[in-house]
């Protein structure tokens, strides 16, 4: 089991299911963890569990993403970032709507590049940190009337490769 005392997590998504399961097993290893999540009354519930911190944000607005990412907030000085977050719209193609699409590849794949892309610079100075982005057989394989969640997997898989081969040494 790793000791992370001293250590920073944020988590998105960490209100319920995979987020919260990894907020928990942060906090059992020592990280202080930051709960990212848009429903308030469960990224608090998470927070006041794993005695960490509460962060409501839509990941789906830019501006809040930024905020969340500014000098001094959780991300710039995070050493561990979780991407978790995510949302499903099941439906062909030719009646998905557009806006919908946008917003979950926005939540699932531009927040996850925004994180990093703000946590980066501290873990470069510490020469230590972890990017984890929880992805799903779907970031491997296509499902039928799953384009925007197939395609934000699939995207996620991606900025994973490269983050890992920009950032592993």
């Amino acid at each position: 089991s790793p000791d992370l005392s001293g250590r920073t997590a944020v988590v998105t998504g960490a209100g319920s299911g995979i987020g919260a399961a990894c907020a928990q097993r942060l906090a059992v290893a020592g990280a202080k963890v930051v709960v990212v999540d848009l429903n308030e009354e469960a990224a608090r519930r998470v927070a006041s569990d794993v005695g960490g911190s509460a962060e409501v944000v839509d990941l789906g607005d830019a501006a809040a993403v930024e905020a969340l990412c500014a000098p001094g907030g959780p991300v710039a000085g995070a050493d561990i970032v979780v991407n978790n977050a995510g949302l499903q719209h099941v439906a062909p193609i030719e009646e998905f709507p557009p806006d919908r699409f946008a917003l979950i590849l926005r939540i699932m794949l531009e927040a996850p590049f925004r994180l990093v892309r703000a946590a980066l610079p501290h873990m470069y100075e510490q020469e230590w940190g972890r990017i984890v982005n929880i992805s799903s057989v779907h970031g491997l394989r296509a499902s039928p009337y799953k384009s925007a969640y197939v395609a934000a997997k699939h995207g996620l898989e991606g900025l994973s490769k490269v983050v890992a081969l920009e950032g592993g040494a």
